[in-house]
């Protein structure tokens, strides 16, 4: 029979099969005495099978259980240190005479040749730190590390809410929206003195029309005119009549020239300290409120977001995997099953104040504050992953677990699983450090990945395609930061500027209109309602956030016969002239008529006092009137 050193071929394969089922266990090549790593497994494995049978009577009562964190991916592990009933693992505790299906030992046997056993029991890395090649011993219990505490979903914030506006303007706060308010108009005041007329187009923002201009921002972001300029966007043969309901082209174009977020007075000082300072106070309330509105679930991810930018910005950064290429990068922690942002923060270059900390360990320890001590797992890719930061996390005040893939090149890694030699596709090699766990996965030939965890205890492979589970998990809980990204460039406000404040300011609004609609679906599906589709929640959104100015604009008396009934229909208010009564008065052109029609009458609403033809006269009596 071949060692166990390398992977038996398929007549060995066969032939073992048979030798099994015969019941002939007392030969088996891969438990002879000269196999000095395979006896250290056996011995782990007899071990593990008495220390259980001793030890199932005694509990430990110094762990305390609330519920277990759920498996991501579903399927049935299979554990590589698992009893000795297995075939695959040594002599069986079962009968001889017990039939077990020829599948069941194909299969196992086949995720025993996936998995490669170096020759050596310790391995060591560049710098000398040491990996052990052996099993650990599994606990019954669910490690402390993997035990959560809490149920995910929407807080007290958002539980409040009950129209589809409420959910937007808990992110974009009064304290936010008066700050915007206060700002522009100071800018809006230097701007005006530019004018030779006082127009409305240059009047004194108000905080209503401030919503307006949100709804504006979000009906383009549902009908992906973003990328029109302002003549198109408000022509009504191209875009429809929203926008025109909203406000005039040369307002909305006068108003994203004049949005300010902060004081021009005081930004010289403070720009000194804090590069972001153009918008850095209304940041740091969104943010804290993104933090505290929704308790996210077991698993998180870490990862960065690229602004599209192509302007001037001491920190606009390449990233050429990225759609844009040229941006702002904001690193940012998401909820890997909702994709909820729970916290970010910009990357301001050489401006970034880490204290000492490399920038990636910065980052991590900085956007997972909300979460210390919840024994949560991070998700993270190579930029991010080291063993020093895996060590760290695990102790407190952190208590939180890593999945992650590492660099080739770090010093800790062994030589030993960066070999390609002799490694086969879908082969496994697995080392341990206490909690850790180093996993070199050979995807495809000559393709090496390696992934490091806190959260995975032993060598667990999937029965079903026959891949560790911790690149399953990897793969499942990866995607929280990129699903987010991608759902803001779907239905992105986004419009070009050479202002990198504004850049931001329509990220955040992007960020908004995706959290919001994550607490909406969470209070309605905890409600046992059907929530609405994203396409329906932004164009309730837009109109809730416009329908307010425009009511306000409906009561003015100056405004425009055909921009009147355009806004009628927008808010859906029947036209009724059955409210006509005789009453006579001065002779005048019919408000209903167009003007080159020239209809004259002296018959005039008792209600709205507008003067009507018999067109749009009613007929109803006086008696249907009253009633």
């Amino acid at each position: 029979m071949a060692s166990n050193n390398r992977p038996l071929s398929d007549k060995e394969l066969q032939n073992e099969i048979q030798r099994i089922m015969n019941g002939d266990f007392q030969n088996d090549s891969y438990l002879e005495s000269g196999d000095e790593i395979d006896n250290e497994w056996e011995e782990e494995d007899r071990l593990e099978v008495e220390s259980k049978s001793t030890d199932s009577n005694i509990s430990d009562f110094g762990e305390e259980v609330n519920n277990e964190r759920d498996n991501v991916n579903g399927t049935n592990l299979v554990i590589a240190n698992q009893p000795l009933d297995n075939p695959i693992y040594g002599e069986s505790s079962t009968s001889s005479e017990e039939n077990i299906p020829l599948s069941i030992i194909a299969a196992s046997l086949k995720r025993k040749r996936n998995i490669i056993k170096p020759k050596s029991i310790r391995l060591k890395g560049k710098n000398g730190y040491k990996w052990s090649t052996k099993l650990p011993q599994l606990s019954k219990r669910t490690a402390r590390r993997n035990i959560v505490h809490f149920i995910s979903g929407s807080k007290v914030g958002g539980e409040v809410c009950s129209e589809i506006v409420d959910y937007f303007l808990l992110f974009f706060s009064e304290d936010i929206l008066n700050r915007i308010v206060v700002h522009t108009n100071e800018e809006i005041a230097k701007q005006a003195e530019k004018y030779t007329s006082n127009t409305p187009t240059i009047s004194i923002l108000s905080k209503m029309e401030l919503l307006a201009l949100f709804g504006i921002l979000v009906m383009t972001a549902v009908k992906k005119d973003n990328h029109l300029n302002a003549k198109q966007m408000f022509d009504s043969t191209i875009s429809g009549s929203f926008y025109k309901g909203c406000m005039s082209c040369e307002r909305f174009i006068f108003l994203v020239n004049c949005l300010r977020f902060d004081s021009k007075k005081t930004r010289t000082e403070r720009l000194k300290n804090d590069a972001f300072a153009h918008i850095r106070e209304i940041w740091n309330t969104f943010i804290e409120t993104c933090r505290t509105s929704y308790t996210p679930s077991s698993y998180l991810t870490i990862d960065e977001q690229l602004l599209g930018f192509r302007g001037r910005c001491p920190f606009r950064m390449y990233i050429p995997n990225k759609p844009s290429k040229y941006g702002i990068k904001i690193v940012m922690l998401c909820d890997s099953s909702s994709k909820y942002m729970i916290d970010a923060s910009p990357y301001l270059g050489k401006s970034t104040h880490t204290g000492g900390l490399p920038l990636s360990n910065y980052y991590i320890k900085e956007l997972t504050k909300s979460v210390h001590g919840t024994h949560r797992n991070i998700t993270m890719d190579n930029w991010f992953t080291s063993v020093g930061i895996a060590d760290e996390l695990l102790s407190d005040p952190y208590k939180l677990t890593i999945i992650g893939t590492i660099r080739k090149n770090k010093k800790e890694i062994p030589p030993e699983m960066l070999e390609l030699a002799k490694r086969k596709p879908q082969s496994s090699m697995f080392c341990f450090d206490k909690s850790k766990t180093l996993l070199s996965y050979m995807s495809k030939k000559n393709k090496l990945v390696l992934l490091l965890s806190t959260m995975h205890e032993g060598a667990e492979i999937s029965e079903i395609n026959n891949k560790p589970i911790i690149i399953l998990n990897y793969n499942e809980t990866k995607s929280g930061v990129d699903t987010f990204d991608q759902m803001c460039s779907n239905m992105s406000c986004s419009r070009k500027t050479r202002r990198w404040p504004l850049c931001i300011f329509y990220g955040m609004v992007n960020t908004t209109c995706v959290n919001s609609y994550v607490l909406y679906c969470c209070n309605n599906l905890k409600n046992g309602e059907k929530p609405l589709r994203r396409y329906q929640f932004m164009i309730h959104l837009a109109h809730q956030l416009a329908r307010p100015w425009m009511e306000h604009r409906l009561s003015g008396t100056t405004l425009r016969r055909k921009l009147r009934q355009t806004i009628q229909e927008i808010l859906k208010i029947e036209k009724r002239f059955d409210n006509a009564t005789q009453v006579e008065g001065k002779r005048t052109l019919c408000y209903y008529c167009p003007s080159r029609l020239r209809r004259m009458t002296t018959i005039y609403c008792t209600h709205c006092k507008h003067a009507m033809c018999g067109e749009h006269r009613g007929k109803s009596c006086t008696e249907c009137l009253q009633d």
